[in-house]
């Protein structure tokens, strides 16, 4: 297994702060080489450090391993952070009365002015990587600071978008033409495909993503392998996962890094796998790697690695482990052994993977003796809020497993599991098809409108599904309406 570099975890990027450098920092410094460059600049999650662009002309927002992400010059840099120079960012102060631009109060009481709010662009593809709105620079002005600037944002946008957002759906191909408005009106945040397949699948994931516009959908499927492949028909075949634990782990890598290069070229965004349950049993079979927890994480990160890779998101499951549960979710609610077992042997893979950072974490329907109290995972605060993010750290996407089976029908309505989900600290409700929008928005508004569902917990959840799509929200505030579905099919 090759070497991997150790990932700084993102509490402790922020723990460094938003720092800041800049021409008046250097002092009689030999000024920054500059080129230009056609190549789009990655994208910084966490930028430390602000630097001018040459000339005054905007500036630079810089990650903590040195990435560059420029923002009003189309000038990209090449250089490092000099360490010693970053200054930290006490707060900030809008320009002189009828002025515009931003300036930064440093921790030693310098103050330096930080690139331009600048006037409304009309065309919106002519705003360049990382150009801040004027409400981004209101959210700094605010005290909030990367990453949580977008948080700030999501704040701004329509109820109904950021509800719409916490809603995927699961639809056959043939139904995704009638899901058009809801795609244009941000209803949803994104569609996972039921059932097969075809080959023009391209072609409606296209029309799709362009109703919805600004705010793409996440499309997702189940391309686990062996028997659980929706794109068989249209795909290379996918060994089961019991049938890659003998291969090479640079084999694994390869393969998922060509299958998800094609799943991307398809239009798809996430796929629900690996699957991270330790054992086979009931429901997982050779879904599963292998009952050896260490081999199910040595293997399933190179699934992980060959996904990302290729841009498309792994969805690692069925926390916090179904691999030894009693039973089939599709069919009644399972039970896991006690949460002190799990944690010696099922939470081992999932550990591993939320330390790596690049995957979501879909969570099962599994009751977890000592954690749940009788209630699914999915649906419980211990399980989500406490120990997959308080405890495991995970500050990602949380996805549920379909709130259509019958572990949950036989317990709640869709709209009470949603409502459930959400409170309990998942994002994205994986729900029915459209027969379940209406209903489902309802629960979700009907909760943030009467208390039972915080609207800070609404704009996180909604936060992190955008985040997960690679969307700002301060990209989107003042730019999209929403409106609530009118009909439930």
């Amino acid at each position: 297994m090759k070497s991997r570099p150790a990932i700084m975890p993102r509490r402790s990027r922020l723990a460094i702060g938003l720092a800041l450098l800049s021409s008046a920092l250097l002092g009689d410094a030999a000024p920054v080489s500059a080129q230009r460059s056609d190549a789009e600049p990655p994208v910084i999650e966490a930028p430390v450090a602000v630097l001018e662009g040459p000339g005054g002309r905007g500036y630079w927002l810089v990650s903590a391993d040195g990435a560059v992400e420029v923002a009003g010059t189309n000038v990209v840099p090449s250089f490092g952070i000099p360490p010693d120079l970053a200054v930290r960012v006490e707060t900030a102060r809008a320009g002189a009365p009828g002025a515009l631009g931003l300036w930064l109060i440093l921790a030693d009481g310098t103050q330096v002015p930080l690139g331009d709010p600048g006037p409304e662009i009309g065309d919106p593809t002519a705003r360049p990587t990382g150009w801040l709105s004027g409400v981004g620079i209101r959210q700094l002005l605010r005290g909030h600071w990367w990453p949580d600037i977008d948080l700030a944002c999501t704040a701004e946008l329509p109820r109904a978008v950021r509800v719409g957002q916490t809603i995927m759906l699961a639809l056959t191909e043939r139904e995704f033409g009638l899901a058009v408005e809801e795609a244009r009106d941000h209803q949803i945040g994104g569609i996972m495909l039921l059932g097969a397949g075809s080959p023009f699948i391209n072609l409606r994931i296209t029309e799709m993503q362009d109703f919805a516009g600004l705010i793409p959908l996440m499309m997702a499927v189940d391309e686990e392998g062996g028997r659980v492949q929706r794109l068989r028909g249209t795909l290379p075949a996918l060994p089961a996962a019991a049938d890659q634990v003998d291969d090479r782990l640079d084999v694994v890598e390869a393969r998922f890094a060509r299958h998800g290069s094609s799943m991307r070229e398809l239009g798809f965004t996430a796929n629900f796998a690996p699957v991270l349950d330790v054992g086979g049993g009931p429901g997982i079979g050779d879904r599963a790697f292998s009952d050896d927890p260490q081999l199910v994480s040595d293997i399933s990160m190179q699934v992980v690695t060959g996904l990302s890779g290729a841009g498309v998101m792994p969805v690692v499951k069925h926390f916090p482990g179904h691999g030894a549960a009693s039973a089939d979710s599709h069919l009644e609610l399972p039970v896991t052994a006690p949460l002190a077992d799990l944690r010696e042997r099922d939470l081992i893979p999932f550990v591993t993977a939320i330390n790596d950072g690049r995957s979501a974490v879909m969570v099962g329907h599994l009751s977890v003796p000592g954690l749940t109290d009788g209630a699914p995972a999915s649906l419980s605060e211990a399980a989500i809020n406490g120990l997959l993010r308080d405890d495991l750290g995970h500050d990602g996407l949380v996805i549920t497993d379909s709130l259509t089976m019958r572990a949950i029908q036989d317990l709640y309505s869709t709209g009470q599991a949603v409502e459930l989900a959400l409170r309990a600290g998942a994002d994205l409700a994986l729900v029915g098809g459209l027969e379940d929008l209406a209903p489902t928005y309802d629960q979700i508004d009907d909760a943030v409108l009467n208390g039972r569902l915080s609207v800070e917990r609404l704009n996180e959840a909604a936060t992190h599904v955008l985040r997960a799509k690679g969307v700002n929200a301060c990209t989107l505030v003042g730019r999209v309406d929403g409106l609530p579905p009118t009909s439930g099919g």
